[in-house]
């Protein structure tokens, strides 16, 4: 028994792992980091809170099983807040090497809802000496949003990436919640 049932699984394996298609890429796009800081005691009282425009650039990958794709990603972010407390502004500017693991699943033609993990590799600020580089934005986070593929190369999507709770820094308790709009090309 044990043996048909191999037989059987390594069979359904294998004509799975012919159907998988594997697409890779580029992707691009602009970020909207909305930053909250939260005063904590003894902690610098920052009555403003100042979110730019940021960039983003990566390579993905998509595995394609029938409607299901499972996307991993490697993406530079680039990001920038300004700090104001009293008539002191101070701009702070954020790099990271985000991997998002997302898993997208095709709705109808060629839209896509997504959602998945998203790892930060390395994380690196300019602008406050007592910030350390890995405050900013948390180690795992997670990203949902829609894809729309068109002509099978191009893809458009928009994706908001939330922390699951914020973290306490020099300058205070920071949430990061960032809202993304990105053009990729498969090649």
């Amino acid at each position: 028994m044990f043996i048909i049932t191999a037989l059987l699984v390594l069979t359904a394996t294998t004509v799975e792992a012919q159907k998988l298609g594997v697409d890779w890429g580029i992707i691009a796009g602009a970020n909207m980091a909305d930053y909250k800081v939260k005063q904590l005691e003894g902690t610098p009282k920052w009555n403003d809170v100042k979110n730019d425009l940021g960039w983003q650039v990566g390579l993905m990958t998509s595995l394609n099983v029938g409607r299901l794709s499972i996307e991993p990603q490697i993406i530079y972010v680039h990001n920038k807040i300004k700090l104001t407390e009293g008539d002191q502004t101070t701009s702070v500017k954020g790099n990271s090497l985000d991997v998002p693991l997302l898993v997208s699943l095709r709705l109808l033609g060629p839209l896509r809802v997504m959602a998945g993990p998203v790892f930060t590799v390395l994380n690196d600020n300019k602008g406050l000496k007592d910030l350390s580089i890995d405050q900013l934005r948390s180690t795992c986070s997670y990203a949902v949003g829609l894809e729309a593929r068109l002509f099978d190369k191009l893809r458009i999507d928009v994706r908001y990436n939330g922390q699951f709770k914020n973290k306490e820094t020099a300058i205070g308790k920071v949430g990061v919640n960032t809202f993304a709009l990105n053009l990729g090309y498969y090649f």
